[in-house]
Parts: structure tokens; C-alpha cells; sequence
């Protein structure tokens, strides 16, 4: 399940198409980057967000490249491999609720995984 969605995520940003990740999301999900103060609340504000952001990376050019990897914290994690932020690699991780929907995705740094 862990690694079906981060696929399905990174599907999402290469295509720049977030309805590929929607169904995957339960609707009281959380979203939080370690960058941005303000975590989303629901799917249907990160939704919102990921539209927008999917949408600027296209007008932009912006070419999204991951790596499934492992994690200590969670056994799998969506690793951006074309970006070199000044804080080192990040990428994704996400957290399941008991119907195995999406209930907190973070954007962090890769030794946090």
C-alpha cells in the first residue's frame, strides 16, 4: 500500500495530474512540509494545492525525478532525485489509516525518512 501510493504520487507529479493521488487520500488528511509553518487539514485543501503546484511546475518546465526508498521511520518513502536543496535530498513519506487512505503526508528531509 505504502509503495503503490508513493508511485501513484510521483505518477501525479510527472504528469502534473493531482487527480491521480485523490482516491488514495482520506478526506481528513493532514499535509506537512518541514519548510511551511501551516499543515493542511483536509484532502480537499491539499487537493487544492496540489493542483496549483502540479499546475506552476508545467507552466515552469519543471521535471519531477524519484526513487522509491527505505526508511528507518517508515518502511518506504518517495525520494526527489533531481533536486539538491541546501538542506540535503528530501522527499515524501505518508502515513495510513485503518481503511489504508492516506492520513498524513510529509515533505521533509531525507534523514528524517
Amino acid at each position: 500500500m505504502e509503495e503503490l501510493f508513493l508511485n501513484k504520487l510521483a505518477e501525479a507529479y510527472q504528469t502534473y495530474d493531482a487527480s491521480i493521488v485523490e482516491d488514495y487520500l482520506a478526506d481528513d488528511m493532514h499535509y506537512a512540509s518541514m519548510w511551511v509553518f501551516h499543515e493542511m487539514t483536509s484532502k480537499q485543501e491539499y487537493m487544492d494545492y496540489l493542483t496549483g503546484k502540479l499546475q506552476t511546475l508545467k507552466k515552469s518546465g519543471v521535471r519531477m525525478e524519484f526513487q522509491i526508498v527505505q526508511g528507518r521511520m517508515h518502511k518506504k518513502a518517495l525520494l526527489v532525485t533531481n533536486d539538491e536543496a541546501p538542506e540535503g535530498k528530501f522527499g515524501f513519506v505518508a502515513d495510513f489509516n485503518e481503511e489504508g487512505k492516506v492520513k498524513m503526508l510529509n515533505i521533509t528531509a531525507q534523514f528524517l525518512f
